[in-house]
């Protein structure tokens, strides 16, 4: 029995070929349709919900449900976090062009290294999400996201709040609480399920 209990624990930061090329296929096409729909989107959605197209917490919401739903582990969870905030960014601008708005130059706009600064930690985080057996390490992989949008929330609330709705500030902090209370339930759930083997035996 204790032989299986190395492999269990390294399980979480292994991948093989299949799950590289999952992960990459539903980050990529996912970042490129979100992307792509944030130009238009700037335009028809209601005033109460429009700052989610020009917000840094929209797509930071994205990025880390898109890692998260790939299943990546942290490794490349933060590589793919990068991708998914790049891919966002130049679907974007190409849409936005193609609309006859000229956004910038390819890689070149003025949230590309912010981006990947921040899809490395949204990304790891993520990944430490759905795979860290740890609880610790899964309350300090969606800490960032939460403080991205308690921080974007407040400065929407105060700075700008005279020019945006409060509706979707509001439901900035809500979303935050409710990713950090989705991660301890599910911290929970996990450690109730490996306690119970040990019970058994």
């Amino acid at each position: 029995m204790s032989s299986n209990v190395p492999t269990r624990q390294a399980a979480w930061r292994t991948e093989t070929l299949f799950t590289v090329v999952r992960a990459c296929l539903v980050v990529l096409v996912g970042a490129s349709v979100i992307g792509g729909l944030t130009s238009p989107a700037q335009g028809f959605l209601p005033d109460w919900l429009r700052s989610l197209a020009n917000s840094v917490g929209g797509w930071s919401m994205f990025t880390f449900l898109l890692v998260w739903l790939s299943r990546a582990r942290p490794l490349l969870g933060a590589i793919l976090g990068v991708v998914a905030f790049e891919a966002m960014l130049e679907a974007y601008a190409l849409v936005s062009l193609w609309r006859g708005n000229f956004y910038a130059e390819p890689f070149q706009n003025s949230f590309t290294l912010p981006g990947i600064a921040a899809g490395l930690v949204l990304g790891a985080g993520a990944a430490l999400v759905r795979h860290a057996m740890p609880g610790w390490l899964r309350a300090a992989g969606v800490a960032p996201l939460c403080l991205v949008l308690a921080l974007e929330a407040i400065y929407g609330l105060t700075v700008i709040a005279s020019t945006t709705s409060p509706v979707y500030w509001i439901l900035e902090i809500l979303a935050g609480l409710g990713f950090l209370l989705a991660t301890l339930w599910r911290s929970k759930q996990l450690g109730i399920a490996r306690a119970r083997p040990q019970r058994d035996s």
